[in-house]
């Protein structure tokens, strides 16, 4: 299409612009307008490419009042067992076991192997990536397979009486695993630990955690504290 060219016309002030110039300036300003229109009505594409998606946000860390031994997670909270348990100030991250939480233990038989304690302990946590299953009951299998191998790396070991059975927290059923793990340790008088994973869908997706691993012959105040530790898991609402 030819474009019509108007007689030159010269300016009052400043320098003149040659037709040919004007003619050119007309043709990029109207370029311009429908590039700008394009934009205007695909505002969610940019014209260097597609928008980007806003960044995922962050996961929950695992918080932890020391003075009245309260953990939570997500939704999920517990008090970790009081003395003699012992408890770290502040959580972190305790792989393979845990993304985020803590460990309590408390001992058992002291010294057994000249400095060592063999010990009970308590764990709550954030479930990592690699131990996370589609179901709750899977994860917690998951956990307590991946336990056993990290509590006991050296010895040889046996399960009994290994079942899941369902608790009720907060009106939410919640897969409860646990088993007899049995090992023999020179100086070490205990014969089995009795293993207890709870898993706890948060939400957000993810699992909380909740596990302990007491030897058989713990002794009863022991168990009393440790009993009302998971007495406490919840649900917050």
């Amino acid at each position: 299409m030819s474009v019509p060219v108007p007689a030159p016309v010269q300016p009052r002030k400043g320098v003149a612009v040659p037709a040919a110039i004007g003619v050119v300036v007309a043709a990029m300003v109207a370029v311009f307008a429908v590039v700008g229109l394009v934009v205007s009505l695909t505002s969610d594409r940019l014209p260097t490419g597609p928008a980007l998606a806003p960044p995922a946000p962050a996961e929950p860390e695992v918080s932890y009042d020391s003075l009245v031994r309260r953990a939570r997670f997500a939704n999920v909270s517990v008090s970790m067992p009081a003395t003699p348990y012992e408890c770290p100030s502040s959580p972190g991250s305790a792989p393979p076991i845990l993304a985020s939480g803590l460990i309590c233990s408390a001992p058992v038989h002291e010294d057994y192997a000249g400095t060592d304690d063999w010990s009970a302990t308590a764990g709550f946590g954030s479930v990592p990536d690699t131990l996370t299953r589609p179901t709750a009951a899977e994860t917690a299998r998951a956990v307590f397979d991946r336990l056993q191998m990290a509590a006991f790396p050296q010895e040889k070991t046996t399960i009994t009486d290994r079942k899941t059975e369902e608790a009720t927290l907060n009106g939410q059923q919640v897969p409860v695993l646990s088993g007899n793990v049995h090992y023999s340790v020179a100086g070490v008088p205990s014969r089995y630990d009795r293993m207890v994973v709870v898993a706890l869908p948060v939400d957000g997706g993810g699992f909380a955690v909740y596990f302990s691993s007491r030897p058989n012959d713990t002794a009863p105040s022991t168990l009393d504290v440790l009993n009302s530790s998971i007495g406490s898991l919840r649900f917050d609402q």
